[in-house]
């Protein structure tokens, strides 16, 4: 009989995946609230959070055992991605991760996390980067619906820390960004810039795959509805531009990219943001370093009206290759690759192969090899993006409330205005005004004491869910 029993394996992942997909389009919401399904900022290598710690350099060698070298590659997730989506989806990867654990030592102890194909990094772009050139790749899981701002600090501080606590000098470092990810690099570039941090001298390359350096039309097109929306002159219509608007600041930012990442004094005499100005001043694309733009496409045929209208289904290649970007880089353009397959293309890696090859790059200097094979992760380690039930429950409880508080609030709006409006048609009728009064003021007291005990619900639920987190 078929064991129907499902696997932890496949409940961790789509679990991630969802909360994921939750902090893209309310991660800031999550992160104000102190909400424990808000993603904290960290690079993960093999499946791990790393810790920036003196133990950094026995994390980065478990579990595959690689030796760190010189050369490190940080490879950063668009919008409500986890760092697997650089991860390729085909069936070569049964025997890759035969090959990977044929070259993994069997000896392990017992408290040790056994290296199995469910919690080993298959095949991605920083593992072919780390075997043909010898680069110790490293992996940003972030929360994607806070400001592109905010996490291009965050990932600036991180690189800082990383720098100073990695075993040997970091002679070359190369950022690769997916999406959102290229306008983080590009922030943090900004960040580092501005205060002259140190990481900041390591940087050699950056790459933008698929990244929408002037804006997405998708999100385009979210800000115009809800413009549209907000100027119907009936309450009733007005109001859902709220539910509109609930989107994350994350998203809102991919409306412009980062054509407002410097003040708004580089601007046209109509006031509308200059690219060009506006990119190249404000020093995103730090100067020493080699910046290359790849972007894709719907269709085969470069001359597809798709191709112009949409780009790769979410940025158009006039964002993926801006007008600011620096005289000296390199583009390179795919036709018929959309948006989320650029992160795991053979074809895409094979361009970005050929610009590694083209690099005067120095040679992989071996520096740490671990020697133990046990986990450098204990009960004592702290903990990074790892919920418990209570957190998940709490969590989940919190978001639920507030989804009902602000549906209560909407129906609430849209049925006195649709009843205010209607009682006004009435009143403006000689022959049943002095009948419509009375029944107006029956009716207001009658929704005044539904949705009154409906919010008086909803805070006696909440109090109940605070008193839960109390718990914890």
């Amino acid at each position: 009989m078929k064991d129907d029993k499902s696997n932890p394996e496949d409940i961790r992942k789509w679990a991630n995946i969802s909360r994921s997909v939750l902090n893209g389009i309310v991660g800031d919401y999550l992160a104000k609230e102190n909400n424990p399904l808000a993603i904290e900022m960290a690079f993960y290598h093999y499946g791990h959070p790393v810790i920036l710690n003196k133990t950094l350099a026995h994390q980065l060698t478990f579990p595959a055992n690689k030796p760190l070298t010189n050369k490190v590659v940080v490879l950063i997730h668009g919008l409500t991605n986890l760092e697997t989506i650089w991860n390729f989806k085909t069936d070569l990867n049964a025997q890759q991760i035969t090959q990977t654990l044929q070259d993994t030592p069997s000896e392990q102890t017992t408290d040790s996390k056994p290296l199995t194909s469910e919690n080993i990094e298959l095949d991605n772009y920083g593992l072919r980067l780390q075997r043909d050139f010898g680069y110790t790749p490293l992996f940003l899981r972030y929360n994607t619906g806070l400001p592109i701002k905010e996490n291009g600090q965050n990932l600036s501080n991180l690189l800082t820390d990383f720098i100073e606590f990695y075993p040997t000098q970091v002679d070359e470092l190369v950022l690769m960004g997916f999406s959102m990810g290229g306008l983080l690099s590009r922030s943090a570039q900004k960040i580092a810039n501005d205060n002259n941090l140190a990481w900041l001298e390591r940087l050699t390359n950056c790459y933008y795959i698929g990244t929408p350096h002037e804006g997405s039309p998708l999100e385009k097109i979210g800000y115009i509805t809800s413009s549209i929306v907000k100027a119907v002159p009936l309450n009733y219509v007005n109001q859902w531009a709220d539910w509109i608007d609930l989107r994350s600041q994350g998203i809102k930012d991919l409306k412009d990219g980062l054509l407002d990442l410097n003040n708004t004094s580089n601007s046209t005499q109509n006031n509308e943001p200059d690219p060009y100005k506006q990119s190249v001043k404000c020093g995103s694309f730090v100067e020493h370093a080699q910046h290359h733009f790849i972007s894709g496409g719907v269709s085969e045929n470069k001359y597809s009206v798709a191709n112009k209208l949409v780009g790769d289904t979410l940025v158009r290649h006039s964002s993926a290759h801006p007008i600011s970007a620096p005289d000296n880089a390199k583009n390179s353009h795919f036709e018929g690759i959309t948006h989320v397959p650029l992160a795991h293309s053979d074809k895409v890696y094979q361009q970005i192969k050929q610009w590694f090859n083209e690099h005067v790059t120095v040679q992989p200097i071996i520096s740490f090899k671990a020697e133990e094979t046990s986990s450098p992760f204990n009960d004592n380690s702290p903990k990074i993006n790892e919920l418990s039930s209570h957190e998940i429950i709490s969590g989940t409880l919190d978001l639920l409330l507030q989804a009902y508080d602000h549906s209560v609030k909407s129906v609430e709006k849209t049925h006195r205005s649709i009843v205010n409006n209607t009682n006004e048609t009435l009143e403006n009728v000689p022959t049943v005004r002095k009948a419509s009064k009375p029944i107006s003021k029956t009716h207001k007291d009658i929704i005044d004491t539904i949705y009154y005990s409906l919010r008086k619900g909803g805070k006696l639920a909440q109090k109940g869910a605070d008193l839960i987190q109390q718990k914890k």
